[in-house]
């Protein structure tokens, strides 16, 4: 049973009540939940859970334990590194490492999870299902939200893997849930060919369209995924909506609703923690006098662009599905006490342009960025200028030759660097936080004629961000137990220049 969570930034625990550097066992860090079994002058030990690679090369929970001894100079005290749990007040936020994809974990202090987007592979589900051990058909793991922020593969089509992972032979990498609430921002793919075979044009690819002067809008949106008939979705949304039917046939009463920046009390549920969330996006416009989303087109082609007087770029393309979805993402603000979180999507740089135009008199500055579009080069430096991001955390992975999309791009580094609010700010690349160990020349089990050299993950990929509402502590894991990359801030007001802090670790 957990009974507390570790109240510092960080605290080294060891296999016995011995400080050495043979006996270091794992270094925990602060928001993360043990049992306390039996305190001292000089020790607790504690109950809680370590993460071991198995002989197939994943890494599962196990139930271990360990001793937090004495800090030399008895500071910090013993009763200073853990607290009792329900004292806990420390949101806590995984940016997972799915490779060429999103997938985020939000944790509220009182344990409410929300998931934003899921990759396109089983890494997601395989970090849940770590991460939430313990669970069962008859007691699944409760969400109270999850959000997609639109409908491109490498954003959902994980989260499917979800409801597989519950048949898998291996019972640790199981994950029954029970979700209450699915976001998303009503666009649905279709098919990429007709049923006579032809192959739809890009204006022909997400649903229904109207006319304006010289602009396009879609029109088809949706609110309920149900009722969307299966010859009118993709594979990835026909997969998403059988999943769903699932949940909702076993669980009942499934919210399921499209958002845009007019939403409002859809996130009531994390008020009791005084957590506010604004939907920023997608910016809709009335068509008819129903809603309706701009046809995005393709981006210019350079730096060199028509540029109108307000110095904002003007792309001069054709009507870009892709750019349609990826532009009008779900896009989220979330604020607890002084700090905030930009959850940004794919924004590209018509749509940033667009969010920052409509958020005038709005402050989105946020000491956190999900930085849009896995890095990008189609981004507008006035959206980054007008979040002064703190901690800007990049999506990427590179799986193949066919998905190699140089992700982050340099210009967008730069970009981020430079409209920081503070000179050395934190730019984090999921793809460069996962670890990989070397295992030398192996050969194909389908094939033993072809070799190939091989890796194992050593650690998975995941920025830790976890605040109070005025500390910030950054973290990232590495191959080496005891070794993590840490960064604290103090944000004593909201809008306040972040005072860097040295990490406090006993």
């Amino acid at each position: 049973m957990i009974t507390h969570f570790i109240a510092i930034d960080l605290v080294k625990v060891y296999k016995k009540p011995q400080k050495t550097i043979a006996n270091l066992k794992i270094v925990l860090a602060w928001g993360d939940e043990v049992e306390v079994i039996e305190t001292t002058a000089a020790h607790i030990k504690i109950a809680f859970r370590d993460f071991k690679e198995q002989p197939d090369g994943s890494i599962l929970p196990v139930a271990t334990e360990g001793f937090i001894l004495k800090a030399s100079g008895g500071r910090p005290a013993l009763t200073d590194m853990i607290k009792p749990i329900a004292d806990k007040d420390v949101l806590m936020v995984w940016f997972v490492d799915v490779q060429q994809g999103d997938g985020c974990v939000i944790q509220t202090p009182k344990g409410k999870v929300l998931l934003l987007d899921g990759g396109e592979n089983q890494l997601f589900a395989r970090f849940l299902a770590a991460r939430y051990s313990g669970s069962s058909l008859e007691n699944p793991k409760e969400i109270e939200c999850i959000i997609v922020s639109h409908g491109d593969a490498d954003h959902f089509e994980g989260l499917p893997e979800i409801l597989k992972s519950e048949s898998n032979v291996n019972p640790k990498k199981r994950l029954f849930i029970d979700p209450k609430r699915v976001y998303h921002n009503g666009i649905v793919k279709r098919p990429g060919k007709k049923p006579d075979g032809t192959t739809r044009k890009d204006t022909e690819l997400l649903g229904r369209t109207s006319k304006v002067g010289g602009e396009l809008f879609l029109t088809g949106l949706e609110d309920d995924l149900f009722e969307v008939e299966n010859q009118e979705m993709n594979a990835p949304f026909k997969s998403w909506k059988k999943t769903l039917k699932e949940y909702q046939d076993r669980h009942g009463n499934l919210i399921m609703k499209r958002l845009d920046h007019t939403s409002d009390g859809d996130f009531d549920f994390l008020e009791s923690e005084n957590i506010e969330t604004q939907v920023l996006g997608p910016i809709i416009e009335k068509v008819n006098n129903k809603p309706a989303l701009k046809f995005l087109r393709e981006p210019r082609k350079s730096v060199v662009g028509i540029v109108n007087e307000d110095e904002t770029a003007t792309p001069t393309g054709s009507f870009s599905a892709s750019h349609t979805i990826n532009g009008h993402s779900v896009i989220l603000r979330l604020k607890y006490g002084n700090v905030s979180f930009i959850f940004a999507g794919d924004l590209n740089e018509e749509a940033e342009e667009i969010l920052v135009r409509n958020q005038a008199g709005t402050p989105i500055q946020s000491e956190i960025l999900k930085v849009p579009h896995h890095g990008s080069a189609d981004f507008s430096n006035r959206f980054f200028e007008a979040v002064k991001p703190l901690v800007s955390v990049v999506s990427s992975g590179d799986e193949s030759e066919m998905k190699e999309y140089i992700h982050p791009r340099a210009t967008l580094m730069g970009a981020l660097g430079k409209h920081s609010r503070i000179d050395r700010p934190l730019i984090f690349v999921t793809e460069l936080v996962a670890f990989f160990k070397m295992e030398g020349l192996a050969k194909l089990t389908a094939n033993p004629k072809k070799q190939f050299f091989g890796f194992s993950r050593a650690a998975f990929g995941v920025v830790n961000v976890r605040t109070d509402g005025k500390k910030i502590l950054v973290y990232t894991n590495s191959g080496q137990k005891g070794l993590k990359e840490s960064y604290s801030y103090l944000i004593a007001n909201d809008g306040d220049i972040p005072v860097r802090q040295d990490i406090v670790m006993a």
